[in-house]
């Protein structure tokens, strides 16, 4: 199996100590704060990696394995497995996450897409370690004429996304919401801040925040603090696709920012609580579009 931002430029080079090159990136969306920060339901990403991928016929022709993200936060890909034994075997391949009807409901995601194993069998199919096909516009343009051109698709809600209506896109670099998850924030001074937790999405499928575990001891963690998805900063390395999220504050600022308590983080959900979190950070927007310092 392969191994698996505050205006609105991507990518600027950098080399790291030990010479890796590795590129930087800050957020852009053209999303408005309202909808960015609308959680309607606890939507993890943790969750959605690993969920079953089912046909018309109810019938499981795929796993999702990894998460393609935009530097924005939009789910451009999802990494699919398929065929092999308990996992032995598989072969992979990226879909656009527009080509699937992805749902939420009480705490469990439902993603259906209309093809049988013998159609998935067909797709293009993933070589590479580091998913380097994605950065391949020609190998783009065969999986989006693979998944959203075979006659009738699988009815979807309509998304307000940069990459809706199935155009072609392929990325500059491969950010995997995996490898997001594995990583610990740092801030300016290279300290560590938590590790990362988890991803959470709003009510358009994008990355609202991100969950830092702080507290517990042995592992365990007893709190956890929402990070506003625009403002962290990301750098990456590109041999192996590490990434390291990072953000402007202190560890004595960041141990006074809104906490949740419990792995369910449902205190989000509570009236005006989110935007106290974006407030804290400085991601509370004017209408005309500059943030809160």
């Amino acid at each position: 199996m392969p191994d698996t931002r505050t205006t609105a430029k991507l990518a600027c080079c950098m080399v790291l100590a030990f010479g890796t090159a590795a590129m930087a990136a800050q957020q852009s969306s053209t999303a408005t704060p309202a909808e960015r920060g609308n959680l309607e339901h606890i939507c993890k990403v943790s969750t959605l990696i690993g969920t079953h991928v089912m046909n018309r016929a109810n019938t499981k022709v795929a796993n999702i394995r990894d998460l393609v993200l935009s530097p924005g936060g939009d789910l451009l890909y999802a990494i699919l497995g398929y065929g092999g034994v308990g996992g032995v075997g598989e072969s992979y391949t990226a879909v656009p996450f527009d080509a699937l009807d992805v749902r939420h409901t009480e705490g469990k995601w439902g993603v259906n897409l209309n093809m049988t194993d013998d159609d998935l069998k067909k797709a293009p199919t993933i070589q590479s370690q580091n998913y380097r096909e994605l950065t391949d516009p020609q190998w783009i343009a065969r999986i989006h004429q693979f998944f959203l051109h075979r006659g009738e698709s699988m009815p979807r809600p309509e998304k307000e996304t940069a990459h809706a209506h199935g155009e072609p896109r392929a990325v500059d670099w491969v950010l995997l919401a995996s490898k997001i998850r594995d990583s610990r924030l740092k801030n300016p001074q290279n300290e560590d801040l938590g590790k990362v937790e988890d991803l959470l999405l709003d009510r358009w499928h994008r990355v609202a925040f991100l969950i830092i575990g702080r507290g517990g001891m042995l592992g365990a963690r007893d709190h956890y603090i929402p990070v506003p998805w625009s403002k962290v900063g990301l750098t990456m390395n590109p041999e192996n696709m590490n990434v390291t999220p990072s953000i402007d504050a202190t560890k004595a600022e960041l141990d006074k920012a809104p906490v949740v308590k419990g792995d369910n983080y449902e205190t989000l959900l509570a009236p005006g609580f989110a935007d106290q979190v974006r407030q804290y950070f400085g991601a509370i927007r004017h209408e005309a579009g500059t943030e809160h310092r």
